[in-house]
């Protein structure tokens, strides 16, 4: 029963997404902020479905990449940070990386499961 709830989770980790706005609509949470605290508590389950999803494709572990993904991008926000601004703002810095990285594994998340099914359509014609 557990391993059918991770199998769901980490295959489909927007029903985590969807499962938070509605908490957080119930607790009452400000539409403003809503949103936002459900990205931020997702975007962890949707980094792991994309590592999840690239063994499973290519058969190979490319969590490194991952990773280096999100780093990379807090390196540029820091650096746009330090040039745009006297004061750095960390915070401000992280929740930027936070939010893109949100957003760029979303896109790898969806173009994984386009080509793995393709690529699985390509196997079976063969």
């Amino acid at each position: 029963m557990a391993e059918n709830i991770i199998g769901a989770i980490l295959l489909f980790p927007f029903i985590v997404l969807f499962v938070l706005l509605l908490v957080f609509k119930k607790i009452r949470v400000t539409p403003s902020k809503r949103f936002g605290l459900a990205v931020d508590f997702t975007t962890p389950f949707v980094a792991s479905a994309v590592t999840v999803l690239l063994h499973a494709i290519w058969d190979q572990w490319l969590g490194v990449y991952v990773i280096g993904t999100v780093c990379v991008i807090a390196i540029l926000f820091s650096i746009i940070e330090r040039i745009k601004e006297k004061e750095f703002r960390t915070q401000l810095v992280l929740r930027k990386t936070w939010r893109v990285f949100f957003l760029l594994v979303t896109a790898a998340y969806f173009l994984l499961i386009i080509s793995g099914i393709i690529l699985q359509i390509i196997h079976y014609a063969k």
